[in-house]
């Protein structure tokens, strides 16, 4: 089994992943940013990915690299999308993702309070140039040499990542892995 996350959302492609994602019966996180839910029309995109049933995690507010920041700053990125998520679908993420991979202890004991799981990822390539292309893009998710078990994918709001994605899934399955539905991830205390 692997599990599929989609960071960078609702920018531009994400109700459209969500949307293929729904039709092809495969659970995933969509860790949103909330300097892309600043408008009546992006709020009402994270809404219906929601209600397709997918699992809505925290990117922070801008996108920032955490070790760069102050502790209040942080603490601003991190509660900022929490309470806009929780106003718009009713409920506040239950994952948090740092951009760039990059934690503190700060926003790791933050996340903790905030009863949120910390999560990273296993491997990625959407955002590397010879990957902006979807069938270069779907070639390398499904025959990297980090697919097992367990993985957790990386995938990113993008144009060649929307019209990849079908392939990707279509191969994973193709290679017998099962998706994992991030609602039965059990948040340790």
């Amino acid at each position: 089994a692997v599990l599929l996350t989609i960071d960078d959302a609702p920018d531009k492609h994400a109700v459209e992943m969500a949307t293929t994602l729904k039709e092809l019966g495969v659970p995933a996180i969509f860790f949103v940013n909330g300097h892309f839910l600043d408008s009546d029309e992006e709020k009402e995109n994270l809404k219906k990915i929601h209600d397709m049933g997918f699992a809505i995690g925290n990117h922070t507010q801008t996108h920032p690299n955490l070790t760069t920041i102050s502790d209040a700053q942080q603490k601003e990125e991190i509660l900022a999308v929490n309470e806009t998520v929780e106003q718009v679908i009713g409920e506040k993420p239950k994952f948090f993702r740092a951009p760039h991979g990059a934690n503190t202890d700060f926003s790791r004991a933050l996340v903790q309070q905030e009863g949120m799981m910390l999560m990273n990822w296993s491997y990625g390539y959407d955002w590397e140039k010879q990957y902006m292309d979807p069938a270069a893009l779907t070639d390398i998710m499904i025959n990297t040499e980090f697919l097992r078990n367990g993985s957790n994918l990386l995938m990113h709001d993008r144009e060649w990542t929307a019209a990849a994605l079908p392939g990707i899934v279509d191969g994973l399955k193709a290679k017998g892995y099962t998706f994992v539905d991030p609602h039965e991830i059990e948040l340790q205390e």
